[in-house]
């Protein structure tokens, strides 16, 4: 009897540290997951396949040839390689030689320069996108915010949609006004600017308080990364503010150089802008491009317009490549090229 009373009371308190142990393993397994997710960490081995090793997985949006994914595939170990070889023969320069370098780029970097007309390079499916060129390599995402970027070798091989490599990122990328400079792809992610080596697959990142607002007309970026031959710099409004705030980045560390507050430019009313040669540049919507201001001088200037013709129209993107001399462009599913002419 004693045995039988014992069972009945003591099953329901069992059954109940139990249920109790199960929801607290199923929470912690959940969480796991969550975190996995967020940070998902790239493996060397890219391409995921299935089991039997005859299909490969390629992200939603991906404009890739059949006929080239066995040759991006058979690439793959090759370019890892050689990045890694190049890695290994880069060694990262001091402070001291950061610094020369900069100050003799600045004085052989001339303000005074004229732009060509944009030159249609390939079209995309979808109107909302991005394009970076690095050198003569041209990296493409297809929406505003995602983990994934195609990469292609050449204007024709963009033209022609012939992938070379698909970068999956460790962190999502929010809005368009990106950049991928020598290898390296610096993009926002909510607050943080985000540094991700595409060869060596290392990731650094600064926090910045943007503004939730989008920084320009008809854009959804929060922040607009650009490089030229002094550095890498970060356009964007502070948390509740709407003044212009510009940092120049120390790419090796990711710490702020130098800070710029510009009260008197209101990029709401801008399409997008650009940087070069430490000189800001406005573009309107109608694709107007003005001098506005100089860094290194501290002062606002009044220069030579330009209008790009022919753009189509929301301007998605306009950064400017130091390596290669020229400006890309993103509108509206056409990616355009604009040469720098000294």
């Amino acid at each position: 009897m004693k045995l039988l009373d014992s069972l009945k009371f003591g099953a329901p308190w069992a059954l109940l540290v139990l249920s109790i142990g199960w929801i607290c393993y199923q929470n912690v397994q959940i969480q796991e997951l969550q975190a996995s997710r967020h940070k998902r960490e790239l493996n060397s081995n890219w391409l995921p396949r299935s089991d039997d090793d005859s299909t490969i997985f390629m992200p939603i949006y991906a404009q890739v040839s059949k006929k080239h994914i066995r040759k991006v595939c058979m690439e793959h170990f090759h370019s890892l390689k050689h990045y890694r070889e190049l890695e290994r023969k880069e060694p990262t320069p001091s402070p001291k030689q950061s610094s020369a370098v900069v100050k003799e780029l600045k004085r052989k970097c001339s303000a005074e320069v004229s732009f060509g007309q944009p030159v249609l390079i390939g079209e995309r499916k979808n109107s909302d996108g991005c394009a970076y060129l690095d050198g003569g390599h041209w990296h493409v995402c297809e929406l505003s915010h995602g983990y994934t970027m195609l990469s292609f070798k050449g204007n024709r091989r963009l033209n022609s949609s012939e992938t070379r490599a698909v970068q999956f990122l460790p962190y999502p990328f929010d809005g368009t006004d990106n950049m991928v400079y020598n290898n390296t792809m610096y993009y926002s992610e909510n607050d943080r600017l985000i540094s991700y080596n595409l060869k060596s697959e290392k990731s650094n990142s600064i926090h910045l308080r943007t503004s939730l607002e989008p920084l320009y007309a008809n854009s959804t970026s929060r922040l607009d990364v650009q490089a030229e031959e002094h550095g890498i710099w970060v356009l964007y409004r502070r948390r509740d503010e709407n003044i212009l705030s510009v940092s120049r980045i120390n790419v090796h560390n990711m710490q702020i150089v130098s800070n710029w507050t510009l009260p008197s430019i209101d990029t709401s009313t801008m399409c997008n802008a650009f940087v070069r040669c430490a000189i800001l540049y406005s573009v309107e919507c109608d694709g107007t491009v003005t001098p506005v201001y100089d860094f290194y001088s501290h002062t606002y200037i009044q220069g030579r317009k330009t209008l790009w013709e022919g753009l189509e129209q929301p301007i998605g993107n306009v950064q400017y490549d130091p390596n290669s001399k020229s400006i890309a462009i993103y509108a509206n599913a056409h990616i355009y090229k604009v040469a720098v002419l000294q």
